[in-house]
Order: structure tokens, then sequence, then C-alpha cells
């Protein structure tokens, strides 16, 4: 991969940075370390990191995730845009990070692209992850668009039925597909975000396949492959 987009992203996040944050990162730091020498918790700082689940709802069923699996103990559903309005309100003022996933498929929320753009225009360094089957070129121009720093694509095979070994009721070719759209309204947009990250996660049924996933994240033109054993 390219060292310009790694420096883009870097950059990114650096813009991200002022004095309030700073001073509030810090002194997080300094009350962690305090409170661990004390053995007494102490919290006088807001957070410099959220991670926030905009849905739990998947049209895929990896059988190692309890929304695949639809065996959630919470209930299924979409975040409303008022909760996020009202936590960046509390804290966007001080978050470096905020993560928009979890378990479900971002992009099932209509409001997501909202949410993020939300938080882009608080200077929030934003993260997502995607199975990427809902980008055509006009929701791959709003993605660009909203201001998200990084989006993580899963993709776990370089054929249909490695593919969907594990991403079960996933297709291939939407994925490709998604990711060609974005790489391409990113590139028209002239766009620095977001940062493309395809996801290898390897498994005993594709680990002969990394060298051939290589070649193809240069091939679709991704910022980043990484690599991932799988977590159970």
């Amino acid at each position: 991969m390219k060292l310009a987009p790694f420096l883009s992203d870097i950059n990114t996040f650096l813009t991200c940075l002022n004095v309030k944050k700073i001073r509030n990162s810090l002194g997080l730091i300094r009350t962690y370390h305090q409170a661990k020498r004390k053995e007494q918790a102490s919290v006088k700082h807001l957070p410099m990191a959220l991670s926030i689940e905009p849905t739990t709802s998947c049209n895929l069923r990896c059988p190692q995730c309890p929304s695949g699996l639809r065996s959630f103990s919470r209930p299924t559903g979409m975040l409303e845009m008022q909760t996020v309005e009202k936590i960046l309100q509390d804290t966007g003022d001080y978050l470096l990070f905020l993560i928009f996933y979890f378990q479900g498929e971002p992009y099932l929320n209509p409001q997501f692209n909202r949410m993020v753009r939300l938080a882009a225009d608080k200077k929030i360094y934003t993260m997502t992850s995607s199975n990427a089957h809902y980008f055509d070129n006009e929701k791959a121009e709003e993605v660009i668009k909203s201001g998200l720093s990084r989006l993580i694509i899963s993709i776990d095979g370089i054929d249909q039925e490695s593919y969907a070994h594990y991403r079960v009721g996933g297709k291939l070719h939407k994925v490709l597909k998604g990711t060609s759209e974005l790489v391409k309204a990113k590139k028209k947009l002239k766009s620095s975000t977001p940062f493309i990250v395809w996801q290898f996660i390897v498994f005993k049924h594709n680990q002969h396949q990394l060298v051939d996933i290589r070649k193809m994240a240069k091939q679709y033109g991704v910022d980043h492959l990484q690599i991932k054993t799988a977590q159970v």
C-alpha cells in the first residue's frame, strides 16, 4: 500500500485536535494512572472516545455474531438521531474518536450519514465498519460527503464460496462493486476521506488466499488491507 493515504489519515486526525480536547485527554490519562496507583476510581473528565451502535440489525448471518445469529438479548432497532444529538451536545467538544459500529450494519440506519456529518462538523475522527452491500453511485457519494474519517469493509474471501462461508447470505460482487463506487466517488469529489480499509479475517478455509487478497486490494485501490485472526 502507498504511504500517502496513511499520511492523509494522520492529518485527518490532527485536524480534529484543539487545546480543549488535548487538555481533557491528558487529564483523563493522568487520573487513570492516579486511580490505578491508589486503587480507587476517580472520574474528573469527559470521554475522549466513544462507541455508538447505529443499529442492531444486519442483512447477513455471520455465525459468530449475535446480530447475524438473531440471538440478541436486547431489542433489535435503529439508533435515533435525537440520541446522537444529545450525546454530541454533552461530549462533542471533548471527543477525539467516535466509533459508529458494533454488531449491526450501520448503513441500514437511514439517518446514519446525518449522524456522521454531525460528528464531523464537531471535528471528531469518525470510524465505522460495513459489509458494503448498499453502496451504489449515489449512496457512495453520500458516504464521502458525510465526512466519515475511516471506513472498514469486511471481505473474507476472493471468491463467492470462500466469502460466504463466514459472511452467510452475503454477495461478494456487491462488496467489490461497493468498494469500486466508494473509491470512484472519493476521487470524483476530490476527498481525502474516508480512509478505506479492507479487513480480511483469516480462517482455515481462506488462509490460502492471502497472496491473492493483497493483489485484489491493490487492484481495487483501497487505502489499506488489514489481516485479522478470528476472535471467538
